[in-house]
């Protein structure tokens, strides 16, 4: 046991970049078998701890671990034999395992805080991340038993990082599975829409209420978003941060709501119906003044052109598609009159000549007849709120001059990845454009250090009617 725990160590040394010589590992086939049992029980004991609720285990990942054992003595065997090195083949096997409680502590661990972070990156990102940091510690694996110049080290280090790729493309087995109730028994489970329906009007009637009044005197923003197709993750992350973007940049903490449809929000948010949005839109028409304060209208989803309308669904739920005139009659409806409408969605041009008028700036993420891009399950923002939101709106506090940074690097990505140009488009009211440039462009903010403390400034302590944010 003395020889496993030196082994475990001297891996943990070699994973944290510490330095290690060969002669730490003590290395033969008995040690390689203790720690491939350890690296499988981690492994299953990981596999236990994310699984929900009961479950089985799979048989077949016995033979996915050999499988993988198989793989790594070819990977040593091919190295010892083209670097001329032999004690590399078994101590590259016994090293690189004794590495595995850090390397899926890195792969789990990692990825957590990753997400925790909520970085505005793809998750693609995170999987170069890993690829080249496990294959740089393999390297080192190497080097240890065979001392390499810079040249053959980046060789190793390639072909290492193509069998990293190669185990990645690999169908991969769960050591847990959730256990499923039989069809018979399915049909007696609790109704899970049904549910979802009668908690609704609470919800929807707790977050209306949460809402804060205008401030007199004071231009206030306020922050409606409806993320409408629930079957991808990329909607819903693209509402949630944009939304965190106004409360803190743009002072709308207590006067921003968004209506997500998402089976992970389905207790927490307000579903995204047409309903729900005429009757939030409804209630904020009577919290803000028509004169004094502008709302800021966000939709994400899937786009149609013909007929025009943006997809509206939650798990299988039969809802209303929101469409131009639906869209319009529910903002006619309220007393609002400054509005912004910013609408992400493939063809969201279709929804211009509805809502265009001459109090509205209203921003599509593409023309009438094309394709917007990035609505992957994989991002966490599709490509146009990612570059006017994440980006641009991070430059500048104007709207306006945010739509032309944004359509700049859209067109400039969109060619390089050979796409047909989304050709993001723009409609500013002659009115909203002379009363909100007029007295509330203050200058150009334009990077994050120049930002004030609140949205709408006191306009007796300012008589320009400065404003955090500008048209």
């Amino acid at each position: 046991m003395r020889a496993l725990f030196q082994n475990l160590l001297a891996g943990f040394r070699l994973a944290i970049f510490l330095k290690v010589h060969s002669t730490d590992f003590r290395v033969s086939i008995r040690q390689l078998v203790w720690l491939l049992l350890i690296e499988f029980a981690l492994g299953v004991g990981i596999s236990y701890a994310m699984l929900e609720g009961a479950g089985s285990f799979n048989v077949y990942v016995v033979v996915q671990a050999l499988a993988s054992v198989t793989l790594t003595l070819a990977v040593a065997a091919l190295l010892a034999a083209w670097l001329r090195a032999p004690a590399l083949l078994l101590g590259y096997a016994v090293a690189a395992t004794a590495m595995a409680p850090m390397l899926l502590a890195y792969t789990y661990g990692g990825y957590a805080l990753w997400q925790r972070l909520d970085i505005d990156l793809d998750d693609s990102v995170w999987t170069i991340v890993w690829l080249l940091l496990v294959s740089g510690l393999l390297a080192r694996v190497v080097k240890l038993w065979a001392p390499l110049k810079f040249f053959r080290l980046a060789a190793v280090e390639f072909l290492l990082l193509g069998v990293l790729i190669i185990q990645l493309w690999l169908p991969q087995q769960d050591a847990w599975y959730a256990d499923d109730t039989g069809e018979d028994d399915s049909v007696l489970d609790i109704g899970g829409h049904e549910a979802l329906l009668y908690q609704q009007p609470r919800l929807l009637d707790g977050t209306l209420h949460t809402l804060q009044a205008q401030r007199p005197d004071v231009s206030d923003l306020y922050f409606v978003g409806f993320a409408g197709y629930g079957w991808q993750d990329v909607f819903m992350k693209e509402m949630n941060t944009v939304r965190e973007l106004f409360d803190s940049r743009f002072d709308t903490r207590g006067r921003s709501l968004a209506l997500i449809n998402n089976t992970k929000t389905g207790a927490s948010a307000p579903i995204a119906t047409t309903t729900a949005l005429q009757t939030a839109l409804a209630h904020v028409g009577g919290l803000l003044d028509p004169e004094e304060d502008v709302l800021f209208l966000f939709v994400t989803s899937h786009g149609s052109d013909k007929p025009a309308y943006l997809s509206v669904d939650n798990n299988d739920l039969k809802l209303t598609q929101l469409t131009p005139a639906r869209l319009k009659a529910a903002l006619a409806a309220t007393p609002i009159k400054w509005k912004v409408i910013v609408v992400s969605a493939c063809y969201s041009g279709s929804f211009i000549p509805a809502l265009k008028d001459d109090n509205t700036l209203v921003i599509t993420a593409s023309r009438a007849d094309r394709n917007s891009f990035g609505c992957d399950a994989k991002n966490s923002m599709t490509d146009f709120g990612r570059a006017y939101f994440a980006e641009a709106l991070k430059q500048t506090t104007s709207f306006t001059a945010a739509f032309k940074l944004a359509s700049q690097r859209i067109a400039v990505r969109e060619k390089a990845e050979g796409l047909t140009p989304s050709q993001p488009q723009m409609s500013l009211g002659k009115n909203f454009e002379a009363k909100w440039r007029g007295r509330l462009d203050c200058g150009s903010a334009t990077s994050p250090t120049s930002e004030t403390k609140s949205v709408g400034l006191n306009k007796r302590e300012h008589p320009a009617g400065c404003s955090r944010w500008q048209s």
